[in-house]
């Protein structure tokens, strides 16, 4: 945090500072640099707003209608391509039918499966895990929501419920390591926000604007080389140094359109995640709802702390000290934190809009009381359920050692 520009915290002056990446080339660093402002104002615009409810459905038309004409567009695509390789009789067109079947093939939408899911991740049955079951289905049942089909613990610091397989099957993902830094309390917010989602089926409906979402923005990064390609090209320098300038344009207008088409979707998708924290509200209370918030701010800082510098067998309890202790330490600086998220994570692209500015939305919603308390004899169940999993990932960073 020491490293940032300095803000005010009183009306977050400078707030939005966004200096250019110097990593970045001139066209990729003011792209992103303008996705960062127009993530900031929409989250800005979501902090300010009364409801979390999506408010006008013509955006999301809109959106579902260009998903469509782009859908549309991948399936000429492929059964053209498939004509002038099969149809016709000329071979001048099969290499014109190869390239539209690649294109197609490269931006028809892929259905989730859940075997790559499983790399760095294990399926926690209920036999295994009875008591997290438990919870997650006393948390499903406050919300007249449906429960997961299958529960993942992987080694990400988050959480999420997705849809796998032609049959849909919900999955909910969490977290090992984020596990472990939440209290009991904070463990319902976070499981009642995740099934918020299912409860309101947001990944399906996430879905149907997926291609207007991505497509623009993935051709526009497909047709434009990067500049090493071009240095070290021979003879086709040439030849590619005009590429370069025609698909440079048509890259900047793609990326334009896709700025502008998840800026339309931004409202919608934000209000979204809005709707997840209400639910976490009506199950676990504002208190832990606003008390996870916070901790997910500090996440870059908790990270530092789920290292390998443990003994064998105590890494679930050595971190989860490591952790405790880094919360104690931060409490006094959570406004910061919160404030420093806004900066740090303001995108259009995001999954969530910024903490802090979700922070803000809820604080000022009535104050709710917890509904699913987690006892002290359930919560240390949970515990105990977790733990092998931390130790499989403290061996997973051991191992990492080994063959470095």
């Amino acid at each position: 945090m020491d490293l940032e520009e300095p803000w005010c915290g009183a009306c977050e002056w400078n707030l939005d500072h966004f200096p250019l990446d110097q990593r970045s080339s001139w066209f990729w660093g003011r792209m992103r640099r303008s996705d960062q402002v127009a993530g900031f104002r929409s989250d800005l615009r979501l902090a300010q707003s009364t409801t979390a409810s999506p408010i006008d459905p013509t955006p999301r038309r809109v959106l579902v209608s260009v998903s469509a004409l782009i859908l549309l567009g991948v399936a000429a695509a492929i059964l053209g391509g498939l004509y002038l390789i099969v149809g016709t009789p000329s071979l001048s067109h099969v290499p014109i039918g190869l390239v539209l079947l690649v294109v197609g093939a490269m931006l028809l939408p892929r259905v989730t499966r859940l075997k790559p899911m499983l790399a760095d991740a294990w399926v926690v049955k209920p036999d295994k895990a009875p008591a997290l079951h438990r919870l997650i289905d006393r948390v499903a049942a406050e919300l007249a929501g449906p429960k997961p089909d299958v529960v993942i613990v992987n080694v990400d610091w988050n959480a999420a419920v997705t849809h796998v397989g032609l049959r849909g099957r919900k999955v909910l993902v969490l977290g090992v390591p984020l596990l472990l830094a939440l209290q009991p309390r904070h463990l319902v917010a976070l499981l009642a926000h995740e099934l918020g989602h299912l409860r309101h089926d947001d990944y399906r409906r996430n879905q149907l604007i997926h291609p207007a979402r991505t497509t623009f923005g993935r051709v526009s990064r497909m047709i434009k080389f990067p500049i090493r390609i071009i240095e070290n090209a021979g003879p086709a320098t040439g030849f590619l140094l005009a590429w370069q300038i025609v698909a440079g344009l048509v890259s900047w207008v793609l990326w334009v359109i896709h700025l502008a088409v998840n800026a339309l979707a931004s409202g919608d998708r934000r209000r979204v995640e809005l709707r997840a924290d209400a639910a976490a509200i009506q199950v676990a209370g504002t208190t832990a709802t606003l008390e996870t918030i916070d901790l997910t701010a500090m996440l870059p800082e908790l990270q530092k702390y789920v290292q390998r510098y443990v003994p064998k067998g105590q890494a679930a309890a050595k971190w989860r000290t490591f952790l405790r202790d880094v919360r104690e330490r931060e409490l006094e600086s959570a406004p910061a934190w919160r404030q420093l998220s806004v900066r740090t994570e303001a995108s259009l692209f995001a999954s969530h809009p910024a903490p802090g500015r979700r922070y803000q939305w809820l604080a000022g919603q009535p104050a709710s009381p917890a509904i699913v308390v987690l006892d002290e004899t359930e919560a240390e169940r949970i515990e105990k359920e977790i733990a092998p999993y931390a130790e499989a990932i403290h061996r997973t960073m051991l191992d990492a050692v080994v063959y470095e």
